[in-house]
C-alpha cells in the first residue's frame, strides 16, 4: 500500500492551467494561491499523508481522480490542511465546537467560534499523525474508534470524536449539537462526555418534536436556546455577540446555501455525468458551509465549484470514471456511505444523499429577528418532520436527481432510522415508482464488504 507505483500523483501538465484558477480567501482575510496549493498537493502533502494519494479501490476517502476538475483539488486541500488551519485558529483564541452532522452552523460562527462534526474532527485527528501509509492509517482509525466503543458503547456513531477529544487528541472547547430527530445518539452522546478524562462545556440546542413547525412556541423555544448558544461560545471566544453578527453570518450562510443548490440543478439535470460521485458529494455538502472549518473558505471554492460544474454540462464533459449509461443512486438515512468509487466501478453513480441536503436546502429569512428566523429554518429541516412529509419532500428530490434507485441505509444501534426505515421507503416507492433498498450496516467497519456487495447487487438488479 506504501509503494510509489501504487500511488497517484497530479501531472505536471496541468499545473499551468490550475495555477491561473482563484485564491481561496479565508474568514481571517488571509489568501493562498493556486500556485501555493499546487506546491502543498504535489510536493508537500504526498510527504506527510501517503495515505490519501493510495491508489487502493477499497479505501473510500482516496483523492478524486478528476485531475482536470480545480474545486476538486481545492477541496482536497482544505480537508488535508484541516489539522494545520484549525490547531493555528485553536491556538490563537478561537474556541472549537463540536457539533451534528445535519445541521446548520450560522451561530456557532456568528459568536466567534469553529464549528466542527463528526467527519470534519475526523480529518482533523488525521492531520495529527504524519508520514503514514494506508494501512498505518486503517489501523490508527481502527483503533480509536474501538477505545471510543468500549469507553461510551459500541453502537453509538459519534464515538470517534469522543475518543479524540478525551484523549486530548483534539482540543475541543465545547460539545453543542442540535438534539435533532435524525440520531438516536446526540444526546446520549453530549451526556457521554460527564464521564470522561476531560471536563469541557457541554450545551443541547434542545429540538421540539411533534409537528413542531405549527407551533409559535416552538420557534420561541429554539431561538432561546439559540441566544443561550451564542452567548456561550461569545465567553470563550471573549467577544460580546449581536443580532446583527447572526444576521450577517445567515446571509453568508445562505449565500453557499443557494449556490450549493444551484449546483445541484445543474449536476441533476445534466445529459453527461459532469463529475464522479466523490466530487459531487463534496461540492453538495460544500454549502453547509462547515466542511472545512472556514465558511468563507468554503464559499470561495464553491463559487469555482459551480462554475467547473456548469462548463461542464455545457460541453457534456463527463466525470472521471463514471460508466456511460450509470445507474443514478439517491442514499436516504444517516451517516452511512457506500464507497463512491467502487459503486462506479460497479456500474453506479451516488447522485444525492437526504441526510446533510435537508439543512443546506433550508434557506434562513434575513429580515426580523435574526434567532426567531434561524429557529423557524431549523425546525422546518424537511429530514425532521414526521415520516409522511419527511418522505413527499425525498420523493420530490428523488425525482429531481433523476435517481433510478433508492437505498436506505442506517448504522446498526440508530433506533431512530431504523424504526422509519421501512414506511418511507414505502412511501417514496408509490410515489416515485422506483426500487428502493434497506442496507443495515455494522458502525464497526467489519461489514464494509458485505455493504459494497449488496449495493453492488442493487445496481446488478436496476441494470
Amino acid at each position: 500500500m506504501s509503494d510509489n507505483q501504487n500511488s497517484f500523483r497530479y501531472p505536471e501538465e496541468i499545473k499551468p492551467e490550475f495555477i491561473k484558477t482563484e485564491d481561496i480567501v479565508f474568514r481571517d482575510g488571509s489568501s493562498v494561491s493556486a500556485s501555493e496549493i499546487w506546491r502543498f498537493m504535489t510536493e508537500e502533502a504526498p510527504v506527510r499523508y501517503p495515505y490519501a494519494y493510495s491508489n487502493n479501490r477499497y479505501y473510500g476517502r482516496r483523492l478524486s481522480k478528476d485531475i482536470r476538475l480545480p474545486s476538486s483539488i481545492k477541496h482536497n486541500y482544505l480537508m488535508l490542511t484541516m489539522n494545520d488551519r484549525t490547531s493555528k485558529a485553536r491556538e490563537n483564541g478561537t474556541p472549537i465546537i463540536f457539533v451534528q452532522g445535519g445541521q446548520s452552523v450560522d451561530p456557532y460562527y456568528a459568536s466567534g467560534g469553529i464549528a466542527l462534526r463528526p467527519a470534519s474532527t475526523g480529518a482533523w485527528a488525521r492531520g495529527k499523525e504524519e508520514g503514514l501509509n494506508l494501512r498505518e492509517e486503517e489501523l490508527r482509525s481502527n483503533d480509536v474508534r474501538e477505545k471510543a466503543r468500549k469507553a461510551i458503547g459500541f453502537e453509538i456513531c459519534q464515538s470517534a470524536g469522543y475518543e479524540h477529544i478525551q484523549e486530548g487528541d483534539l482540543p475541543v472547547d465545547m460539545v453543542a449539537p442540535y438534539l435533532c430527530l435524525r440520531c438516536s445518539d446526540v444526546g446520549y452522546g453530549v451526556e457521554a462526555h460527564r464521564h470522561g478524562k476531560r471536563k469541557l462545556d457541554l450545551f443541547l440546542v434542545d429540538y421540539p418534536l411533534d409537528h413542531q413547525r405549527e407551533k409559535e412556541w416552538a420557534v420561541e423555544y429554539v431561538a432561546k436556546n439559540l441566544r443561550r448558544l451564542t452567548q456561550k461560545i461569545g465567553k470563550l471566544a471573549g467577544k460580546e455577540v449581536t443580532e446583527e453578527d447572526l444576521r450577517e453570518e445567515i446571509k453568508l450562510h445562505n449565500k453557499g446555501r443557494k449556490i450549493a443548490i444551484d449546483a445541484a440543478d445543474s449536476w441533476w439535470s445534466a445529459r453527461v455525468t459532469p463529475t464522479n460521485g466523490a466530487d459531487r458529494r463534496a461540492v453538495f455538502q460544500m454549502g453547509g458551509m462547515e466542511q472545512h472549518g472556514d465558511p468563507n473558505a468554503s464559499l470561495t471554492v464553491l463559487k469555482e465549484a459551480n462554475k467547473d460544474i456548469k462548463e461542464r454540462v455545457k460541453h457534456s464533459i463527463k466525470g472521471e470514471g463514471v460508466a456511460d449509461d450509470a445507474k443514478r443512486l439517491f442514499i436516504s438515512g444517516s451517516c452511512v456511505f457506500p464507497n463512491d468509487f467502487r459503486t462506479e466501478e460497479a456500474g453506479g453513480i451516488i447522485v444525492a444523499n437526504d441526510n446533510h441536503w435537508s439543512d443546506i436546502t433550508t434557506l434562513v429569512e434575513e429580515t426580523g429577528d435574526p434567532y426567531e428566523k434561524l429557529a423557524k429554518a431549523i425546525i422546518s429541516y424537511p429530514y425532521e418532520q414526521p415520516i409522511e412529509e419527511r418522505a413527499k419532500w425525498t420523493a420530490g428530490e428523488v425525482k429531481k436527481s433523476r435517481s433510478d434507485g433508492v437505498l436506505f441505509l442506517y448504522n446498526w444501534g440508530c433506533n431512530t432510522q431504523s424504526a422509519v426505515a421501512r414506511m418511507l421507503c414505502d412511501s417514496i416507492h408509490e410515489e416515485t415508482g422506483i426500487p428502493t433498498m434497506i442496507i443495515e450496516h455494522e458502525q464497526r467497519g467489519e461489514q464494509t464488504e458485505q455493504l459494497q456487495n449488496r449495493v453492488n447487487a442493487f445496481i446488478e438488479m436496476l441494470n
